[in-house]
């Protein structure tokens, strides 16, 4: 009897070392590394979406500002130029007939050939465009020219005659112009970027001019006074992109002035220039 008890009482025992084993490891529930660098990999790319790649060239998002300089290619023309010329070839035909004898040191009046030069140019423009092929802006313009001619001084000698001068180095024309434009590129996302542009705006000028052909001793003032006037011109000219936001400028342009002041009704000026640049685009999007 007391062995049967023993044997069940082991039993018992064996059946509770069962329950109560270690059951084992239990499984990982964590994501592993590659299921969490792809889960971020797709959340980066819904929050921030890629940029759109830079498009180089002209196109319908561009805005460029476009710094040019150069000289003049042609010699300074029209009736402001042709008017001071008449002057000079009446005040040469004094001096040759015996009318102007005497310079400002009391010597025997010569004439000296006078000499008309146009400065350089600066251009300024900020161009945006309306589509892919046609853009629209603002400019400024900065422009002068020079002389190195004779002219009567403002009274007489003694005797009642008049006294030449010698010649003299002066700005003759200088100016600051503000123009509108229009521009049209044949080429679409290029590189090289040949355009069209059209111009015109106001101009604002300084410097000196006669109210006559002929000399007169008792003008004392030569200087234009509220000189203003209509500027108009057109340009031709090539960007060529080195990056999608740089690119060089070459450009000629050719401008018309028409002018007025208190010396002088209307008179007109041209001007041709060949400028080089440089070119800085933005992308408005």
């Amino acid at each position: 009897m007391a062995l049967v008890i023993a044997l069940l009482f082991q039993s018992a025992l064996a059946a509770e070392d069962t329950r109560t084993a270690d059951p084992g490891p239990e499984p990982d529930a964590r994501p592993s590394e590659s299921e969490t660098e792809a889960a971020k990999s797709q959340e980066a790319t819904t929050i921030l979406p890629q940029p759109k790649p830079a498009l180089i060239g002209f196109h319908k998002d561009r805005m460029t500002v476009t710094l040019a300089a150069g000289p003049s290619v042609s010699a300074p023309a029209g009736s402001l130029i042709s008017h001071e010329k008449s002057y000079d070839t009446y005040l040469q035909y004094q001096v040759q007939t015996g009318q102007i004898t005497t310079d400002i040191l009391g010597q025997q009046a010569r004439f000296y050939n006078p000499a008309y030069e146009a400065g350089p140019v600066l251009l300024w423009d900020l161009e945006a465009a309306l589509s892919d092929h046609f853009g629209a802006g603002a400019g400024l313009l900065f422009s002068s020219i020079s002389t190195n001619r004779m002219d009567v001084l403002p009274w007489r000698d003694s005797a009642g005659n008049q006294v030449l001068d010698y010649p003299d180095n002066r700005i003759m024309y200088s100016e600051g112009a503000l123009m509108g434009f229009l521009t049209y590129h044949p080429l679409n996302q290029s590189r090289f970027d040949p355009y069209i542009k059209l111009r015109a705006g106001i101009t604002f000028a300084h410097g000196y001019a006669h109210q006559y052909t002929f000399p007169d001793p008792y003008l004392f003032e030569k200087d234009m006074n509220n000189a203003r006037g209509a500027i108009y011109g057109a340009s031709v000219g090539l960007n060529a992109y080195v990056t999608p936001v740089f690119a060089f400028s070459l450009e000629y342009t050719g401008i018309r002035r028409s002018l007025s002041a208190d010396q002088f009704g209307s008179r007109t000026l041209s001007s041709g220039y060949l400028t080089l640049g440089f070119t800085f685009g933005l992308d408005a999007r």
